[in-house]
């Protein structure tokens, strides 16, 4: 997957993150499906520079004022692309319930290593442009999980929502970061093997705010 990408990424130009959070009817999910996969597709061809809003739109065989109703433009598109591959990475993997334990936390650094090694291997190298990027859609949604993890450890207790997301913010990073280092190293242990020796570093952070209980 060539992503040679240039995009000034803090761009005071306003970014319409679609897809909003709110029911979608079949259509919509189905125009977002095409326009993801005609989008990846072409990935695989050219460089993003190189993609228009029209080679989308007629990959998907859509017309463009369709592609706008959707995505304000392209970067849009491949943003919306980068999170939705990872959240239906995580849960493929995930149990029907996914609270927090070590055990998910494992599960939850594992799945950012084998999501970011997947990247490397077909766009990385290429472009480190696309980095920014990549970096604010996961640490977004690892930020998520952990602020929902800590509120429900906090059910019936005194809420601190400031040290709350501080906490989810600072590991959300420190599990992309570890995921990120691995991914890039070309010797390397298992996935598995190296969340097993970094897990410890994250659960120190993390139990300022969860009483954690190791198995």
């Amino acid at each position: 997957m060539s992503c040679s990408i240039v995009r000034d990424i803090n761009s005071k130009r306003m970014i319409m993150l679609t897809p909003p959070d709110k029911p979608q009817d079949l259509r919509v999910r189905r125009t977002h499906l095409l326009l993801r996969k005609a989008f990846l597709d072409l990935m695989t061809e050219k460089d993003f520079q190189s993609i228009t809003v029209q080679d989308i739109a007629d990959r998907a065989m859509i017309n463009r004022a369709t592609f706008y109703d959707h995505f304000v433009d392209k970067y849009a598109l491949l943003e919306y692309s980068v999170r939705e591959l990872f959240k239906e990475t995580l849960h493929s993997k995930i149990p029907e319930e996914f609270t927090f334990s070590v055990e998910n936390l494992h599960l939850l650094m594992l799945t950012a290593c084998e999501y970011l090694s997947g990247l490397r291997e077909h766009c990385l190298p290429k472009d480190q442009l696309i980095l920014p990027l990549v970096q604010t859609q996961i640490t977004t949604a690892i930020t998520e999980i952990l602020v929902t993890w800590i509120n429900e450890a906090h059910a019936d207790g005194v809420a601190d929502p400031m040290l709350y997301q501080t906490t989810a913010a600072i590991t959300s990073w420190a599990i992309y970061g570890a995921a990120f280092y691995w991914s890039q190293q070309t010797e390397r242990k298992s996935s598995n093997e190296f969340v097993s020796q970094s897990l410890p570093l994250v659960v120190a952070g993390l139990a300022q705010v969860i009483k954690v209980q190791t198995p």
